[in-house]
């Protein structure tokens, strides 16, 4: 047995062991962390904290959270990769704690454990919470704003007002959520926290009606204090970003990338309403999601109790945590646009209702089989399952980077790490069988562990080096002087981040020709599907000084000054106007 004060010592390691091995290895990965760095660099050139831009533009698609994140990370480690993601890990260590103490809280120390290893050693915590985007950030803010609200009723008789600092807290952690990602930073955390206590109150003998319930709910969460928290947090900058902007900025934001994004799908980001989130989910809480089904029965039977054998306070804390966990999921699945990200902030709560129910299991309670003729047995044949499918996952696994290694020779290295879920769940039947459920529980967790740590240090270095965005800047060797850029097609929003300069888009081979004569300096970055648009011959003293492959989407090539007194180092493929390629 684990002494609790140990409890967060152990999860802020998992989640620094997860998060921290190998930080800045990967090139920033697809669009939006390219973006969202390119954005802090520019505002911290200019000094500027309130407006954010993207390549010489108005930025609207995000709040200004995760730009100051950056900039503080970029004064620790400099503008790279670890400077840019730096801010996420440590917000998402916090998270991770958070969730310890949250389940802890509401759900006993054991539980809140195995919730804080859940929260820390998940895929999506991998994935999102290494991430230079807004979604550490806000999953932060939001788990700060659950634990405020927790706390603030915490010690207090069941149905009484809550502490209205606490409270308090709660709405300024909020507020920060809504600089992070928008309104839903403050409407879903506040739409959980009346349906818990409306489905609280209904089992009030004092609530009468639904005034009476209204008015019991009211008083129990407060939610102008709420309100006002946030608002005090969040509305500065709002006002001053529409100042700034004329109003651009948040007609924009919330127009576009709040209603617009809600209404219809965009940038191809659709799926299924009904089935979409379920299968982030499995993929992203791998590997506790092996039970995840089973947990999400064991919640309903918690919340619901019909044998009245769950603590009244267990059962409304499990209350919260599923109402929590049922707004961001039914929100966003109502939402026109979907991506895995959106409901990482939901993680928390399934952690901690997972976390209950393989605590539950440990000590042989069956509230979820209650009414079986066997409860016991009939959950050791699910937790068998369980078991089963995660030595099949990581078969999968194996047989996945296998099948990927001819594209991606350095993810087929990787193929050897599906064989910890496969012997963890070997190990883990064994203990069952041996009537160890605790150790069949600590070895899910070091699977996870590992399994999670490997794919996130390893995995993503595989991936994002592949990304040519990076490799091609670098080749270039000396940076040209500011302004020197410019692009014909596609820009990426990786080459502007890496180059470190605007990037003019250009719409003709006049503007091109134009460019490369205006400043002996000149770069020309090409979508290599715009090759055969350019000018039949460049300008003097202008060649090809670097050519490159990207993982996703078109080549890059970049055109700029070239010394014709060097060989070419080695052969490149002949473009349309048979430039050959010089390095600088």
């Amino acid at each position: 047995m684990i002494p609790p004060r140990l409890h967060p010592v152990i999860v802020g390691a998992v989640a620094a062991v997860v998060l921290f091995w190998n930080l800045g290895g990967a090139a920033l990965w697809d669009e939006d962390e390219p973006k969202n760095a390119a954005c802090s660099t520019a505002m911290l050139d200019r000094g500027d904290w309130i407006v954010p831009t993207f390549n010489g533009r108005l930025r609207v698609e995000k709040p200004v959270l995760v730009n100051w994140v950056h900039i503080a990370g970029f004064s620790v480690a400099g503008r790279n990769e670890t400077g840019a993601r730096l801010g996420s890990a440590c917000l998402t260590v916090g998270t991770a704690i958070l969730t310890w103490h949250l389940a802890a809280i509401l759900l006993g120390p054991e539980a809140g454990l195995l919730a804080g290893l859940a929260m820390a050693a998940c895929i999506g915590t991998a994935l999102s919470g290494r991430a230079a985007t807004p979604d550490a950030p806000l999953a932060f803010c939001t788990t700060l704003g659950l634990w405020c609200f927790v706390a603030a009723g915490r010690g207090r008789p069941r149905g009484a007002p809550r502490d209205p600092r606490s409270l308090a807290g709660c709405g300024c952690a909020l507020g920060a959520a809504m600089l992070a990602k928008g309104p839903v930073g403050l409407v879903l955390p506040l739409a959980s926290f009346l349906a818990a206590e409306i489905w609280n109150a209904c089992d009030d003998a004092e609530a009468v009606g639904v005034a009476g319930r209204a008015r019991l709910v009211a008083a129990r969460i407060r939610p102008g204090i709420l309100v006002a928290g946030a608002l005090l947090v969040a509305l500065p900058w709002y006002v001053a970003v529409t100042l700034r902007t004329g109003g651009a900025w948040t007609e924009g934001f919330f127009l576009v990338h709040n209603v617009g994004r809600f209404a219809a799908p965009m940038e191809g980001h659709d799926g299924s309403a009904v089935l979409y989130y379920p299968v982030v989910m499995a993929v992203g809480f791998f590997p506790w999601s092996i039970v995840l089904a089973a947990a999400l029965v064991h919640a309903a039977a918690v919340t619901r109790d019909a044998a009245r054998v769950v603590a009244p306070q267990r059962r409304d804390g499990m209350r919260l945590l599923v109402c929590w966990l049922a707004c961001w999921v039914g929100a966003f699945s109502a939402a026109g646009t979907k991506l895995p990200g959106y409901v990482w902030p939901a993680y928390p709560a399934l952690a901690a209702i997972t976390a209950d129910f393989l605590a539950a299991w440990i000590r042989r309670e069956a509230p979820s089989t209650a009414r079986c003729r066997e409860p016991g047995p009939a959950l050791d044949r699910v937790m068998g399952l369980a078991w089963t499918i995660l030595g099949l996952a990581g078969i999968g696994t194996a047989l996945a980077l296998v099948l990927l290694a001819p594209s991606l020779p350095a993810l087929g290295r990787l193929a050897p790490i599906g064989v910890v879920p496969v012997a963890g769940a070997l190990a883990a039947l064994a203990c069952q069988r041996h009537a160890r459920r605790g150790w069949a529980v600590a070895l899910l967790a070091g699977t996870a562990v590992l399994f999670v740590a490997l794919l996130a240090g390893a995995g993503t270095d595989a991936v994002g080096g592949a990304r040519g965005a990076r490799h091609l800047v670098a080749s270039l060797g000396e940076r040209p002087g500011r302004g020197a850029w410019a692009g014909f097609g596609t820009i990426p929003p990786s080459v502007v981040f890496y180059a470190g300069d605007t990037i003019e888009p250009l719409e003709s081979t006049e503007a091109v020709t134009g460019h490369l004569r205006s400043r002996p300096d000149a770069h020309l970055l090409v979508d290599s599907r715009y090759e055969m648009k350019l000018p039949e011959r460049l300008p003097e003293g202008f060649g090809v000084l670097a050519r490159r492959p990207q993982l996703f989407g078109p080549g890059l090539v970049v055109i700029g000054p070239v010394r014709d007194s060097a060989p070419p180092t080695r052969p490149e493929p002949p473009l349309a106007w048979n430039t050959p390629v010089l390095p600088r």
